[in-house]
């Protein structure tokens, strides 16, 4: 067949319109498929993102919770050692003799001694077998008062110097005799230098002695004042209601009976 120009140039505009019409549509599919295409693996990568996530959060709570534990085990741990130190502590208070406070009247014991008469505090200086003591922590405050204030009674009647009643010692001297218990003696100084002299020197130029025993469960106490310098040396016998029985020791006194 043949076909005039007009024809022809027909047929070639009608095939451009076509084209031209198809052209967009496939275009705009082709753009939809890709973004189709972009928010699926936009998604997939959020997916991956939020797995990543999650898997770092639980890592983390698996290290905080590992920390946690590990702490709660020291916390445990260290009270373990607490309690054995504490343990540990009440073993040595167990080991130690408490020294007895108040008597079952309610009354501060004369002397703080068990039952072998000794203190519950180290001696501060020893001579020979005997041996020194404050008279803090081993003489009874009340008890202290009682004695100082007898000897400043019998002081004043041979017109010696009296005594403050804190400056004191006691000085336990050991026996032989049964039951070879110490004899205790609380020994009151004028002053400091007068205690060193007589308890660290040799010389002891004012002697103040209390020395106490025991005949039918009663306590008697011998007081001896002295003084080297003016050649006085006395000695009394009193009672445990402070009344004088003798110018003598106590021994003496109940050996002439």
């Amino acid at each position: 067949m043949k076909f005039s120009k007009k024809s022809l140039l027909l047929i070639l505009t009608l095939c451009l319109t076509c084209m031209c019409l198809n052209a967009p549509s496939y275009a705009g599919e082709e753009k939809k498929e890709e973004k189709k295409e972009e928010k699926k693996e936009g998604k997939k990568e959020e997916g991956k993102k939020e797995e990543k996530k999650e898997g770092g959060e639980k890592k983390e709570e698996k290290k905080e919770g590992k920390k946690e534990e590990g702490k709660k085990e020291e916390k445990k741990e260290g009270g373990e050692k607490k309690e054995g130190g504490e343990k540990k502590e009440g073993e040595k208070k167990e080991e130690k003799k408490a020294a007895p406070k108040r008597t079952y009247e309610g009354i501060e014991p004369l002397f703080y001694l068990d039952s072998k008469r000794q203190p519950y505090i180290e001696p501060f200086n020893e001579r020979g077998e005997e041996k020194y003591y404050y008279c803090r922590g081993t003489v009874g405050e009340w008890y202290r008062e009682l004695l100082a204030k007898d000897m400043n009674m019998l002081a004043e009647k041979l017109d010696m110097p009296k005594v403050s009643g804190r400056i004191c010692a006691m000085r336990l001297v050991p026996t032989e005799k049964p039951p070879k218990l110490p004899i205790v003696t609380i020994e009151f100084y004028i002053n400091s230098d007068v205690m060193k002299s007589c308890v660290l020197g040799e010389d002891c130029p004012q002697p103040r002695f209390v020395i106490f025993s025991v005949k039918d469960r009663t306590l008697y106490r011998t007081f001896i004042l002295s003084d080297h310098k003016k050649h006085i040396y006395k000695e009394f016998c009193l009672d445990n209601k402070s009344v004088i029985l003798d110018e003598t020791s106590c021994w003496k006194h109940f050996e002439d009976e």
